[in-house]
């Protein structure tokens, strides 16, 4: 079973790490995009990001794959400190581009909604 970003729990240990290697995958995208100035990307990466993250932790993380999800999480927050001092720095960029992600999330939503 395949890690989602629609925030389904996950309880397989490969599962886990799977989960986990993508969320650091995201991250060092992420950082790729915005050293680009790729914002629109980079919102939706985050968007990715931040779902995954909920998926990896709805579940308890088994014991035997504990130690590689704890070293990527720990690389994920060693990135984020790049990420967040790089959004800072193009602040207005990034905000906008995040507002015009979400903004697309809830069109496409409602046209499903209403599609039926």
């Amino acid at each position: 079973m395949a890690p989602t970003t629609d925030s389904a729990p996950i309880a397989a240990a490969d599962d886990h790490e799977r989960a986990a290697r993508r969320l650091l995958e995201l991250t060092r995208e992420m950082l790729d995009l915005g050293h680009v100035g790729d914002w629109v990307l980079f919102a939706q990466r985050e968007e990715e990001r931040q779902a995954l993250s909920r998926t990896i932790f709805a579940t308890p993380v088994p014991r035997t794959a504990a130690p590689l999800v704890a070293d990527c999480i720990r690389r994920v927050l060693d990135l984020d400190q790049e990420l967040i001092t790089l959004a800072e720095a193009h602040r207005d960029q990034a905000s906008r581009a995040m507002r015009d992600a979400q903004r697309g999330r809830q069109a496409a939503n409602a046209y499903r909604r209403f599609s039926r």
